[in-house]
């Protein structure tokens, strides 16, 4: 029962309206396909990847591993990926012999982490197409690849009590190859050209919120269901 008119009316104009947005939000009107949702996750991930670039930093680390002789073993899912892993480290100019999945790496550490480095501004500038050229396969996969064989060194580095390395080789990860692999395909956009768009988007949420609970407030106030309640005595 409508105990209040005013109130149930505007309570259900605001949620009709809200759900017209939230429809109109949903469609794959905002450019190749995307929802509002999928637009507003591109743009701020443009926003991020300009300031996520570590790569000089990366490159300084990996040149303090030169010199540095790293032979160890790591073991592949299967005998097709110690294959494409091998063509990682071969072009990196490590020595590399494969038994069944089993991959022995014999080279210089910091040759390998600058190729991964490498490999990593290639991918952050969207450039895959170079990536694919080194190694004849998907840049992703090849990107992918050297997240998988690294866990894997990882593991042998931290066994040999070569912590140094281990942890050169873990910022290297986490500074180059993660930024390269996760932004890949992503325009960088700085936040001072969209100062626009970064406001629009930030007030829009701030008010589809409040807009979505006014809506409910005054729709069940007007039905009379309130969250308070008084004592009777």
């Amino acid at each position: 029962m409508i105990r209040n008119k005013k109130s149930f009316i505007i309570g259900l104009v605001l949620m009709i309206s809200f759900v017209l947005c939230y429809v109109g939000m949903m469609s794959p009107n905002f450019g190749n396909g995307r929802n509002g949702l999928n637009y507003a996750d591109d743009m701020f991930n443009s926003f991020s990847k300009g300031s996520s670039n570590f790569i000089k930093e990366s490159t300084k680390i990996a040149q303090s591993q030169n010199g540095v002789n790293i032979n160890l073993t790591i073991k592949a899912s299967s005998a097709a990926e110690a294959a494409k892993w091998a063509k990682l480290y071969t072009n990196a100019g490590a020595v590399v012999t494969i038994k069944d999945s089993s991959l022995s790496i014999n080279g210089d550490f910091g040759k390998i982490l600058s190729s991964v480095v490498t490999d990593s501004e290639f991918m952050y500038n969207n450039d895959g197409k170079s990536v694919e050229k080194r190694y004849g396969y998907d840049a992703r996969e090849a990107t992918n690849n050297w997240n998988n064989s690294f866990k894997k060194i990882d593991a042998a580095l931290k066994s040999k009590s070569q912590f140094k390395e281990e942890a050169a080789l873990t910022k290297v990860v986490q500074k180059a190859l993660e930024p390269g692999y996760n932004y890949y395909g992503v325009e960088i956009k700085k936040v001072s050209d969209n100062k626009g768009s970064l406001a629009f988007l930030l007030l829009f949420y701030l008010l589809y919120t409040v807009w979505y609970g006014f809506g409910l407030f005054y729709f069940f106030d007007g039905l009379g269901i309130s969250t308070s309640s008084k004592a009777k005595h």
